[in-house]
């Protein structure tokens, strides 16, 4: 559930930890909606090189830089967290392949 107030209507510090509250909560919803699917397609990858998939990682982390930008916010910023996020993932990733190749 979004915030019914935008940040420049708020009138204390109160509301405004409240809609950062729920903000995260929905962020992490979606990580871990995201996450579903990390899992999942590694049924559709093929060894090493697969997993990695050095090429989407770069147009990937170029594409989150772009629309960081495009948002107003800092890309730079978000690049790093997108590439902590792919690295997280593709260590989960050779966790589960390496699960199912034994």
């Amino acid at each position: 559930m979004k915030s019914s107030k935008k940040p420049e209507a708020c009138e204390n510090i109160g509301e405004i930890r409240e809609a950062l509250d729920q903000i995260d909560m929905e962020i992490i919803q979606l990580f871990a909606q995201r996450h579903q699917y990390v899992k999942e397609i590694v049924k559709f990858k093929s060894g090493e090189e697969g997993i990695i998939a050095r090429e989407r990682r770069e147009k990937v982390l170029k594409q989150r830089k772009a629309w960081a930008k495009e948002s107003g916010l800092e890309a730079k910023m978000m690049e790093d967290i997108f590439k902590l996020l792919i690295d997280k993932n593709i260590q989960l990733q050779f966790d589960i392949y390496n699960k199912e190749d034994k």
